[in-house]
C-alpha cells in the first residue's frame, strides 16, 4: 500500500441533517491515533443538509485532513457514490455520522491492510451506545435487535469473513473498509438505501455481497472497533417497527417472490404473517416478556413493509 500521498487512505462519511451527531463522530476521529507515515483524509459528503452541518464541518478544518463534498440529490446511495468519485487511494474506510471510533480504529485497519494486501474487504465490530435512560426491553433483547441498533461482533480473533465452507460474515455498514478497485467496480444501487419516497436499506450489504461473489477475500479485524450511537427517539417501539418495515421492503425488493398464490397482488403468506404477527404482538405485549413479543413486532412489520412494496410494484 502506498503511504506517500495525502489521499492514500480516505475515510468516507455521508451525512444528512445530523450536525451534532456528526460533530461527535469528527471529535472521535480528531482524538484518534494516526499511524506513522500515513497521510489520511476524511471525506464528508453533505447530502442536501438544511441544518448547521457545514458550520460543524468548518470547525474541524485544521484539526482533521477534511474534505467536504456535496451531493444535493438526497439518497444514501447517491451520497456514497459521490464519496467514491471524490476519494483516491487503495482502500476506502466507511463509517457513519452517528458513530464514535475507538482510538486505535484507524491503526487496526492500516495494520490489517498492510498484512493482507490480497484482501478486498475488512470489517470490525460495532457496539451500540444508547442515550439514557434506556428502556429495559431493549437491553434485554440486544441480540434480537442487533440489526436495529447495529450490534455486530463475531469474535476476538482475526479470521476470514467468508470461506469455502459457507461461512459468510458480511461486515456491518457503519464500519468496513473496501479496496477502491472493487468499490469503483461495484457502485451503490440507487434503488437501495434510504431516500425520498424510498425506505429501503442494505445498499452497502448489496455491494459487499457482490464483492464476495466476485471471488474477493475479506478479513475480520476485532481491533477496528466503533460504537453506534442511538438517540432517545430511536429507542422506542415505533422506531423499531419502522426499521422492520423498511427491512421487509428491502428484502421483498432483493429477493422477490415466486408464489403462485396471491391476493390483491401480494403473496398470501405475507398476509398470514401480517395478521398473525399483529395479533400475537398486541396480545403478548400485555402478558409476556419482551423477548417473546419483540419477535412478533418484527414479523408483522416486516410483512407490512413487504406488502407495501408489492402493492407499489403492482400499480400501473
Amino acid at each position: 500500500m502506498r503511504t506517500a500521498g495525502q489521499e492514500d487512505l480516505p475515510n468516507a462519511i455521508c451525512t444528512l441533517n445530523h450536525a451534532e451527531s456528526l460533530r461527535r463522530t469528527l471529535e472521535s476521529l480528531a482524538a484518534m491515533a494516526v499511524p506513522a507515515g500515513l497521510d489520511w483524509e476524511v471525506v464528508v459528503v453533505n447530502n442536501g443538509c438544511t441544518d448547521h452541518t457545514d458550520e460543524v464541518i468548518a470547525t474541524f478544518v485544521g484539526r482533521l485532513p477534511l474534505r467536504r463534498e456535496v451531493e444535493p440529490a438526497r439518497g444514501l446511495s447517491r451520497a456514497r457514490n459521490r464519496a467514491v468519485e471524490a476519494a483516491a487511494g487503495d482502500y476506502m474506510i466507511w463509517t457513519d455520522d452517528d458513530v464514535v471510533v475507538d482510538p486505535g480504529w484507524l491503526d487496526a485497519y492500516v495494520d490489517a491492510i498492510r498484512r493482507h494486501p490480497e484482501a478486498a474487504v475488512f470489517g470490525g465490530p460495532v457496539y451500540p451506545r444508547y442515550e439514557p435512560p434506556v428502556p429495559q426491553w431493549i437491553l434485554e433483547n440486544e441480540m434480537q435487535l442487533r440489526g436495529v441498533f447495529a450490534y455486530w461482533d463475531i469474535g476476538k480473533e482475526e479470521k476470514p469473513l467468508w470461506d469455502s465452507q459457507m461461512v459468510n460474515y458480511v461486515p456491518c455498514g457503519p464500519n468496513f473498509a473496501l479496496r477502491t478497485a472493487e468499490q469503483r467496480r461495484f457502485r451503490y444501487d440507487l434503488q437501495l438505501g434510504m431516500a425520498p419516497g424510498q425506505r429501503r436499506r442494505g445498499e452497502e450489504l448489496d455491494v459487499l455481497e457482490r464483492v464476495r461473489q466476485s471471488g474477493a477475500s475479506g478479513h475480520w479485524i476485532p481491533g477496528a472497533r466503533v460504537e453506534h450511537c442511538s438517540r432517545r427517539e430511536m429507542q422506542t417501539v415505533r422506531y423499531v417497527a419502522s426499521y422492520y418495515r423498511s427491512s421487509g421492503e428491502t428484502n421483498a425488493f432483493l429477493w422477490g417472490d415466486s408464489a403462485k398464490s396471491v391476493w390483491l397482488g401480494v403473496p398470501r403468506w405475507l398476509w398470514r404473517q401480517l395478521i398473525e404477527g399483529w395479533l400475537l404482538f398486541h396480545l403478548l405485549r400485555r402478558i409476556a416478556p419482551a423477548k417473546v413479543w419483540v419477535r412478533y413486532l418484527r414479523e408483522y412489520n416486516s410483512a407490512w413493509g413487504a406488502i407495501c412494496y408489492w402493492w407499489a410494484r403492482s400499480r400501473p
